[in-house]
């Protein structure tokens, strides 16, 4: 829609989708829902999200933690 924010990426429903783990360091991760485009349509794709773990390399902060 006109003048509309569109989101990027959104939490998925938990919904039956399988859990996620972070490839470095074996924890669950959330899973979260990004759009891709095929044919013309958007069709949204289930994928991992950031890693939560402090001890992990791959390590993501949580938005509005911090400073």
């Amino acid at each position: 829609m006109a003048g509309e924010k569109q989101q990027q990426e959104t939490v998925a429903p938990q919904a039956g989708h399988e859990q996620h783990t972070c490839p470095a360091c074996g924890s669950p991760v959330e899973t979260v829902i990004r759009r891709r485009k095929s044919l013309g349509v958007f069709v949204p794709e289930w994928v991992a999200g950031p890693c939560r773990n402090p001890q992990c390399p791959r390590y993501a902060a949580p938005e509005g933690a911090g400073s």
